[in-house]
């Protein structure tokens, strides 16, 4: 009887691990999407019908105007950079954009930390955590927001960017076949959360 104890134990000791073992390189994939991804979120002024509608043609403006921002070669740090110089262009295009369709709302924008859940897209999933993130505000951004990827540019229509553009194989596969990984995004989800919720 203890044998057969001593077995369990020594088998369940072993699943534990073998588990962990695996989520160590999915773990460092996510950490090399935080690192090499910038997202951008719309934050609308409030959930009324023509508010989000409005975030939507700002929405429109901005991924317009984004377009030629980001060079074939430009690395993060250049996206960066590049983003941070083009956060008053990119800001004028969404406050002539508000203005044209009738609204007096300011519009706001930086480049910050953003922490996001785990997201699912049309193609592809981003694991939950903190992403450097061009964050634009219309109004009091009280309403319903819409968020993407800016670099590399898979959601800029006329770009046919991958994020393998800027992360691995390794990690773009985890990416573009999230349903193979749902308990490994669902682990990070959570893992993520503990540590924002300690320590930010």
């Amino acid at each position: 009887m203890l044998k057969r104890k001593a077995f369990n134990v020594a088998l369940i000791c072993a699943l534990i691990c073998s588990v962990m073992l695996s989520m160590v390189g999915f773990k460092n994939s996510c950490d090399e999407m935080y690192s090499n991804i910038i997202r951008i979120r719309i934050l609308a002024n409030s959930d009324a019908e023509g508010d989000q509608n409005l975030k939507i043609k700002v929405r429109d403006a901005i991924l317009e105007k984004s377009k030629e921002l980001f060079g074939d070669e430009c690395s993060y740090e250049d996206a960066i950079m590049v983003t941070n110089e083009s956060l008053n262009l990119l800001l004028d295009e969404a406050y002539k954009t508000v203005k044209s369709f009738g609204y007096s709302y300011e519009v706001k924008a930086e480049l910050r930390d953003e922490f996001f859940d785990t997201r699912v897209y049309d193609t592809f999933t981003l694991p939950a955590g903190r992403y450097k993130t061009a964050v634009f505000t219309i109004g009091e951004g009280k309403g319903k927001n819409w968020w993407c990827v800016i670099y590399p540019q898979v959601c800029v229509g006329a770009c046919s960017g991958r994020l393998s553009d800027s992360v691995s194989n390794t990690a773009s596969d985890f990416a573009y076949n999230a349903e193979d990984y749902v308990i490994k995004f669902k682990t990070v989800e959570i893992f993520e959360k503990v540590k924002k919720y300690l320590f930010f």
